[in-house]
């Protein structure tokens, strides 16, 4: 494998179809002085981010991260990236100001913790993630701690971005990544299902999590939604007191978007679909509201917690406005979708669908289950923080 000069990498780089938005927290961030030095960077970069501070960070990704150095910070700042690119480059299309196929996109987050005038107690370390229609890749380097000035921990943060950018657009250059003994980039590649690079990239709205060919259409009528990071027993519980109720199996679905969470990338569709086994079906879907959900399975019964159904009803979710939240339960009044509730803790407070105040509108779409039929306490939450506890 030829090894090349970074500006003729670069070179290169400008003239591959890709199109990028990047994203780094600070340390790196000289890769994007890089690509914007070396003419043609208007073709390559659509935008360049450094949400430096933890607002910034947590802005871009819709929630502060449980770490800001970590490789799940910068898969979340990959995807989100992408999606970014995704907007930027449709937004452009629709006024006109490019013509043609969508080129390859591409989406970069890079999170790193390098030398500063304080001396860190964790290891100096990268975190590297490029997000693209086929693939979600990791890179993760720990680096030898003082062994380099903190302008050399920069100058290899930012090649080894730019070595791995060029490898997702296909060259055959690669910049020689200058590694101490004992060093190593570890990389995994994450990749999609055709079905799931249609979803990222907006062409369809649903799928079958495991890739079985079906249509939206031919859902069961019994729609429980959620993150099931991780799936639990309260699920489990929860669909087969529904399957009672309703007289049909419950499907669950998972939205790749999120209104106040971090997209997904392929990794972690994965991660979330491979804890459903046949017969229970997981769909994919772009569909971060209760509105877009029920547009996608109409005639659906969403089974939902009594939080969920605070929150559908709660006009902060419609940017303060009662006539956006109205329109919304008409809109599921016309789509013929109820809600099936469950009783759960809402904001410390066990309730049941009797005792929350909703619109009459929302109330007659929602059939309430009693405690004596179902009560778990238990939250995703809860059981990853105990996870992390254990080590």
């Amino acid at each position: 494998m030829p090894y090349v000069q970074p500006t003729q990498l670069i070179r290169q780089l400008h003239l591959a179809p890709n199109q990028l938005v990047m994203a780094v927290t600070g340390g790196g961030s000289e890769a994007i002085s890089s690509l914007l030095q070396v003419p043609g960077a208007s073709q390559t970069l659509l935008e360049a981010i450094v949400p430096y501070s933890g607002v910034a960070l947590a802005d871009l990704l819709k929630r502060p991260p449980e770490q800001y150095c970590s490789e799940a910070t910068a898969r979340a700042m990959a995807v989100s990236a992408f999606l970014r690119a995704r907007k930027l480059w449709r937004k452009a299309a629709a006024t006109g100001a490019v013509s043609g196929e969508q080129p390859p996109l591409m989406g970069v987050g890079c999170t790193a913790s390098l030398k500063s005038h304080q001396t860190k107690k964790g290891p100096h370390r990268v975190h590297l993630a490029i997000q693209t229609p086929e693939a979600t890749t990791v890179a993760n380097l720990v680096l030898t701690k003082e062994a380099r000035t903190r302008d050399e921990e920069e100058k290899l943060t930012s090649e080894l971005i730019l070595d791995r950018i060029a490898a997702a657009a296909g060259l055959t250059e690669t910049i020689r990544i200058s590694l101490l003994p004992g060093e190593q980039i570890d990389e995994t590649v994450y990749r999609a299902q055709p079905k799931w690079r249609e979803l990222l990239q907006g062409d369809i709205r649903a799928c079958i999590g495991s890739g079985e060919p079906a249509s939206p259409a031919d859902h069961s009528g019994a729609i429980m939604s959620g993150a099931f990071n991780p799936l639990h027993e309260g699920h489990l519980e929860m669909a087969a007191v529904a399957e009672q109720i309703l007289g049909r199996p419950v499907e669950y679905e998972i939205s790749i978007e999120n209104v106040e969470k971090p997209p997904l990338d392929f990794g972690e569709m994965a991660e979330r679909v491979d804890q459903f086994e046949p017969p229970q079906r997981c769909w994919l879907t772009r569909a971060p509201t209760f509105v877009e959900k029920a547009r996608i399975f109409p005639e659906a019964t969403f089974v939902v917690g009594a939080d969920t159904i605070v929150r559908i009803a709660d006009t902060r979710y419609y940017n303060d406005s009662e006539k956006k939240r109205d329109a919304a339960i008409r809109e599921f009044t016309e789509q013929n979708c109820r809600f099936l509730v469950f009783p759960r803790q809402v904001k410390g407070e066990f309730l049941t669908l009797e005792e929350i105040e909703l619109p009459t509108a929302l109330r007659r779409l929602s059939d309430g289950v009693s405690p004596e039929l179902f009560r778990a306490d238990i939250s995703s939450t809860e059981i990853r923080r105990r996870l992390s506890e254990l080590g």
